[in-house]
C-alpha cells in the first residue's frame, strides 16, 4: 500500500464516528456521557469496555485495551496501521489519494455497489406481491424475521430487474458487468436470475457485493450466483456477516455450506451462523472468520461431498493455527433438515459431541477399510500415520497413538516410526506450497528445507544462528522470501539483543509485503518446532552437503560436454580432474552422513 498524506488520515480520523465503528463488533449501551459493552478482545461477563465519543478513545478496564478508533481496527480486524487507514476510508466512502489507487476504478467500483443495492431492494418488493416465493418461503418455515434480517428478494421471469435499473439510470454495460443480466446470441440482454429466491450477500462493510439464486421451478441449476467482478469476490467473504459479527459476543461460530442453512439455523436461535460462498473454504475466508472467534465449528453436510469439504476445511483452519470442531449430521442430512425435524435440543447434542479434527479424520480412515484384512489394514495404518504426522506438538501426538493403537489392536512403537519417517518428509511441504508465490519456482526440494531450517533458527535461536552463520554466508539461493528475512534478520539483531524475533517486530517490518504474510504465518506456527537444536551441526552440514551437490553437478555437465567432443591431451587431463573432483566431493558427502 502506498504513502498516505497525514491530511488524508486526519480527515478519515475526524469523521469515523468511533461509537458507529465500534457498534458494530459490540453492543453498546449509554453511561452518562460515555458507552459500554462487553470487551471484544477477552472474554467477560460484566462490561469493563467503555467508549468516549467526546475524547475518540476505548479503553478496557479488565484486559487493558485502548487506543482511537484506527487502533480498534487495526487489533479487531489484524491489520497494519494503513491498512485500516483504508479500511475506514473504505467504510466511509473516502477516496485515498495514493500512487496505488485508480479513482476512476475507486468509482467504477461503489456504482456497481450501488446497483446491487437498488436491485436489493427490488428484490425485496418484489417478493412482497408475488405468490410463489411466499409459498416456497412457508414450506421451508422462513419467518418475516428472518425475510427481513437477511433481506430476502423474488426475481420474477420478466425480465423486469434489467428495466427498472435501466430506468434508474444505470448503463446497460454495467448492469452486465456486475452479473444481473446477461447477452443472448442476437445481443439482447434479459435478467440473469429469474424465478428465483434471492439471497443478498454483503461484505463486512455493509456493501451488496452479489447474490445468490434458488429456483423455484423447475431448472437444471437449483443455485446460481453473482460473477466474479471488482464488486465481488466470492473467495474473501462469507455469507451472514451479521452473524460473524455475533460470533464475537457468543464467542463460537458454526460454518455451514449454504444460505438456506444459515437462514435456518439462525431462524432456530443460533444466530452464530456463516457460510462459505461455494462448497471449498479458501484461506482468505479462514482469515477473515479467524478475525472474529478462534472456536470454530464445521457443519457441513453429511453427504460424501460434504466430508470432503470438511477435510479440506480442516486443513486450512489448521494453516491459520486453529483447530475446528466437527458437527456430524446423520443420515446424510444437511443442517437445515436436521434441525427442522429434530429440533434444537437434538442439534445441541450435536454440538456438545462434535469431534475434534483428529477424532474425525480417524473415523473417516475407519470407514475406509476393513480391519480384517490385513492388507487393508496396513492400508489403514498408512493413512493414520499420515494423519498423525501432521500433528506438530509431540505431547498431543502421544495422546492419539495411545489411544487408537490401543483400539487397532496395533504396536505403538511401530506406529510412532512410521508416524517420525512420515513426518520427516512431510516437514516442509505446507511450507512450499504456501510459497509459491515467492520462491523461485527453480528452488529444488534441499534448497527449500535448508532455507526454512535457516529462517527458523536466525528467528527463535540466535546464539545456535551465531554458531552456523559462517557456514549461511555460503548459502546461495534466488528464493525471494529467505534473502528478504535474512535481511530482516541482521537488521533486526543489530539493533536489538533480544535472544529471538518476536512476531510483531517481523510484522511491521513486513508490513507493506503481502507475499510475507503466509511466510511469517508459517514460521510463528510451525517454524519454532522445526529447529534441530539437539544437533547444532545438522545445518551447517545440509549446507555443506548442498553446496557440494551444485558443484558436482556443474563438473558433470563440464564432463558431458567433454564426450560429445574430441579428446586431446589437454582435455583429457581435465576430465581426469573432474572425476577426482567428483570423487572427493562424494567423499565429503558420506563424511558428513
Amino acid at each position: 500500500m502506498g504513502f498516505i498524506p497525514q491530511d488524508k488520515i486526519d480527515e478519515i480520523k475526524s469523521l469515523a464516528d468511533i461509537v458507529s465503528v465500534i457498534g458494530d463488533y459490540v453492543d453498546l449501551k449509554r453511561s452518562g456521557s460515555n458507552y459500554i459493552g462487553l470487551c471484544p478482545f477477552h472474554n467477560e461477563k460484566t462490561p469493563s469496555f467503555s467508549v468516549s465519543p467526546s475524547k475518540g478513545i476505548f479503553h478496557c478496564f479488565g484486559c487493558g485495551a485502548g487506543g482511537d478508533v484506527v487502533s480498534f481496527i487495526m487489533q479487531k480486524e489484524g491489520l497494519s496501521y494503513p491498512e485500516a487507514i483504508k479500511f475506514l476510508a473504505d467504510k466511509l466512502g473516502i477516496l485515498i489519494e495514493t500512487n496505488e489507487v485508480n479513482k476512476e476504478k475507486y468509482e467504477h467500483r461503489k456504482k456497481l455497489f450501488k446497483i446491487n443495492e437498488d436491485a436489493k431492494l427490488f428484490f425485496y418488493k418484489n417478493l412482497l406481491i408475488h405468490d410463489s416465493p411466499k409459498s416456497y418461503m412457508k414450506k421451508r418455515e422462513l419467518s418475516n424475521d428472518m425475510i427481513n434480517k437477511f433481506i430476502l428478494g423474488y426475481a420474477d421471469g420478466k425480465n423486469s430487474l434489467y428495466k427498472y435499473l435501466l430506468e434508474r439510470g444505470y448503463q446497460k454495460e454495467d448492469i452486465v458487468e456486475v452479473g444481473l443480466a446477461n447477452m443472448d446470441s442476437h445481443g439482447n440482454l434479459y435478467d440473469k436470475f429469474r424465478n428465483r429466491l434471492m439471497f443478498p450477500i454483503l461484505d463486512i462493510r455493509g456493501n451488496v457485493i452479489g447474490f445468490g439464486g434458488r429456483t423455484l421451478v423447475d431448472d437444471k441449476a437449483k443455485y446460481m450466483n453473482s460473477p466474479q467482478s471488482i464488486a465481488y469476490d466470492k473467495s474473501k467473504n462469507v455469507y451472514g456477516v451479521s452473524n460473524l459479527k455475533n460470533s464475537t459476543k457468543i464467542g463460537k461460530i458454526i460454518l455451514v455450506e449454504g444460505y438456506m442453512d444459515v437462514i435456518s439455523l439462525t431462524n432456530y436461535g443460533y444466530d452464530y451462523t456463516i457460510a462459505s460462498l461455494g462448497t471449498s473454504l479458501t484461506h482468505d475466508q479462514a482469515k477473515l472468520i479467524k478475525r472474529y472467534c478462534k472456536n470454530i465449528y464445521i457443519c457441513y453436510d453429511g453427504d460424501s461431498a460434504g466430508q470432503n469439504a470438511t477435510s479440506r476445511a480442516i486443513e486450512i483452519f489448521k494453516e491459520q493455527d486453529i483447530s475446528p470442531s466437527i458437527i456430524v449430521i446423520p443420515d446424510n442430512l444437511d443442517p437445515d433438515d436436521y434441525i427442522k425435524k429434530y429440533g434444537n435440543e437434538s442439534f445441541d447434542r450435536l454440538i456438545d459431541n462434535a469431534l475434534d479434527s483428529t477424532i474425525y479424520e480417524y473415523k473417516k480412515i475407519l470407514q475406509k477399510y476393513d480391519i480384517n484384512d490385513i492388507s487393508q489394514k496396513i492400508q489403514l495404518i498408512d493413512d493414520l500415520s499420515n494423519l498423525l504426522s501432521k500433528l506438530d506438538r509431540e505431547v498431543i501426538r502421544d495422546e492419539y497413538i495411545a489411544k487408537f493403537s490401543n483400539e487397532l489392536n496395533i504396536d505403538p512403537n511401530s506406529l510412532r516410526k512410521d508416524i517420525k519417517l512420515k513426518s520427516n518428509t512431510q516437514k516442509t511441504s505446507s511450507f512450499h506450497q504456501e510459497e509459491k508465490s515467492s520462491v523461485n519456482v527453480n528452488a529444488t526440494q534441499q534448497e527449500k528445507i535448508i532455507a526454512i531450517e535457516i529462517m527458523s533458527i536466525a528467528c527463535f535461536n540466535r546464539k545456535l544462528y551465531e554458531k552456523i552463520k559462517e557456514d549461511v554466508k555460503n548459502f546461495d539461493t534466488n528464493i525471494k522470501s529467505y534473502n528478504d528475512f535474512m535481511k530482516f534478520v541482521e537488521d533486526y539483531y543489530s539493533k536489538n539483543d533480544f535472544d529471538e524475533i518476536d512476531q510483531k517486530s517481523a510484522r511491521d517490518y513486513f508490513k507493506n509485503d503481502i507475499q510475507m504474510d503466509k511466510t511469517l504465518d508459517y514460521l510463528y506456527t510451525k517454524g519454532k518446532n522445526s529447529i534441530s537444536v539437539k544437533n547444532p551441526d545438522l545445518i551447517a552440514f545440509e549446507i555443506q552437503k548442498y553446496i557440494f551437490n551444485i558443484e558436482k553437478i556443474k563438473i558433470k555437465e563440464q564432463l558431458d560436454l567433454m564426450k560429445s567432443v574430441e579428446f586431446n591431451d589437454d582435455i583429457e587431463r581435465e576430465y581426469k580432474d573432474i572425476l577426482n573432483k567428483i570423487l572427493e566431493i562424494n567423499k565429503k558427502i558420506k563424511e558428513h552422513k
